[in-house]
């Protein structure tokens, strides 16, 4: 602001102290999602985010102003290797997350969990989610600690080592605890391949089960900590169940593990290669919903969307979905790593071929509620297919497309804007929502490809003005000299809404070889 003399008549802090709560919440929202390269290197590990480093010299304007700020800043914390400090009390009652790691980010360092952090844990007033991320076994105290943390309701543990002395919880264990994630691979400095879990870790796990099971309503654990023991836990508000990596050993099939989950409406099982065992058992395809050659009964009638991994067009969990399912996604999920090659993720397993796509549309035409549908496929899209699928789904209003062989050579988004491609997507009345998932070679998200998806976005919106968002992901690989990158992961969507259109088409692309023009001498008369 400034006065009708010239001078400034409001300080910028000033300023901000004047705006309602709701606006510096946008702007604290606004300057969480700027990039840094520190944010991007955590997130990749999606162990650490370093956003709100952009917020705290804000808040160091003025006390007033961090009083404002400091909630955001401190709504989630790190540990780190201090031997007995912990965070200051007094911003306990601000800490909504917390991120607990054994070993430093940026190097194998160690880092000790102490006991003053077990002590501190069940004293965390508006604590509601809790990440663990270790290299060794998780110690039974900081378990205990985090089952008498009175808020949390989401617990995440990666990296799952449960296999010291065997556990015991009380009833008045994680009260709150609605959310509970248990993986076992991840990314690591110095990753080690676990092909046993021994009979401590999976009974701990079940013990772990049982406690929170009449509360849960979340659930995403790792096929290789499932027992037959969970086959007989009653799960009475589960309404989300994922499982994922490895199939038990031994295997069950998906409805025997549903059983007793009489609330679910989503269900993911995304198995992959179990590429540490020679047992061509462990290998896609899964049969998930046969056993001994034979059918099950039928999932939950209450079942509202279904994600499968690595399937044949055969398999009966097909005939098994309930008619009233709006969503069904088949995809090829990948195994984390190579038993000689741990930084290495293997290509996608067993996406749908010309032939069995076709096969698998005819077995779910009686899914006639379907509204979201998601094909993973090793061919590039055809007006064909795209045809099969509005016949069989006119009332689609989200389809996705995957082709992860994409990896063959310099290729573009443009390569995308294809007429009968386009004709075919025309003629789904109610589709708003279209996500195309290609791989890429590396270094296919620098400019030259941002540019080219703007183009194809642009070129599909104008040309289907129903279409609300259309949504890319390039699966590539960026190198670095002491660890490895994922692909981006699945929900790492680049969406562009109809807004694209209001901006400039972007210049085509230059070569990327040019050589400088020689400079020639005039032309003379």
């Amino acid at each position: 602001m400034v006065s009708h003399r010239g001078s400034s008549s409001l300080r910028p802090t000033s300023f901000l102290l004047s705006l309602p709560p709701e606006i510096l919440r946008i702007i604290c929202v606004f300057m969480d999602g700027l990039d840094c390269s520190e944010a991007f290197l955590e997130n990749t590990w999606g162990e650490e985010d370093c956003n709100v480093s952009e917020i705290v010299p804000l808040s160091s304007t003025c006390r007033a102003l961090r009083n404002i700020i400091q909630p955001w800043i401190f709504r989630f914390v790190y540990n780190w290797n201090r031997e007995q400090e912990i965070w200051p009390e007094s911003i306990w009652d601000l800490i909504r997350q917390v991120n607990l790691r054994d070993r430093q980010i940026r190097n194998p360092q160690p880092i000790k969990l102490s006991s003053a952090l077990f002590d501190a844990l069940p004293q965390l007033p508006a604590l509601t989610k809790a990440t663990l991320t270790l290299d060794e076994t998780i110690p039974t105290q900081l378990l205990v600690a985090l089952s008498r943390a009175p808020q949390l309701s989401t617990l995440e543990i990666h990296r799952a080592k449960l296999d010291s002395i065997a556990l015991s919880f009380p009833k008045t264990a994680f009260v709150k605890l609605e959310t509970l994630i248990i993986s076992v691979w991840a990314i690591t400095i110095k990753p080690t391949i676990r092909t046993t879990h021994g009979a401590t870790e999976v009974h701990n796990v079940m013990l772990l089960l049982q406690c929170v099971a009449p509360r849960l309503q979340t659930l995403k654990i790792s096929g290789d900590l499932i027992s037959s023991m969970f086959l007989g836990v009653a799960w009475p508000r589960l309404e989300s169940f994922t499982v994922t990596e490895h199939i038990p050993s031994p295997y069950y099939p998906v409805p025997r593990l549903i059983s007793h989950m009489p609330l679910l409406r989503e269900l993911s099982v995304l198995f992959t290669a179990d590429l540490s065992q020679s047992d061509s058992r462990r290998h896609p395809p899964f049969f998930l919903g046969s056993v001994n050659g034979k059918q099950l009964d039928a999932l939950p009638p209450g079942l509202s969307s279904a994600r499968f991994s690595n399937l044949t067009s055969e398999d009966p969990i097909f005939a098994q979905l309930p008619t009233t399912l709006t969503g069904l996604h088949i995809e090829a999920a990948e195994d984390l790593y190579r038993p000689a090659r741990h930084n290495v993720r293997s290509f996608l397993e067993q996406p749908l071929n010309s032939t069995s796509v076709f096969h698998v549309l005819e077995r779910i035409s009686r899914l006639t509620d379907l509204v979201e549908l998601t094909l993973t496929l090793n061919h590039f899209p055809t007006s064909a297919l795209i045809n099969a699928v509005a016949d069989a789904f006119p009332d689609l209003e989200f389809l996705e497309l995957g082709y992860p062989r994409y990896m063959r050579g310099e290729v573009s988004p443009d390569d995308l804007r294809d007429q009968g491609l386009l004709d075919s997507l025309a003629r789904f009345p109610r589709l708003r929502h279209v996500r195309i998932s290609l791989d890429f070679p590396r270094r296919a998200n620098d400019k030259r490809q941002r540019n080219s998806q703007i183009r194809v976005a642009r070129w599909f919106l104008t040309r289907l003005p129903r279409l609300q968002t259309i949504s890319f992901t390039f699966h590539n690989w960026l190198a670095m000299a002491w660890t490895w990158y994922l692909p981006l992961e699945r929900t790492s969507w680049m969406t562009h809404t109809r807004d694209v259109l209001l901006l400039d088409e972007p210049e085509p692309d230059r070569p990327r070889l040019q050589r400088r023009a020689t400079p020639q001498p005039p032309v003379s008369e």
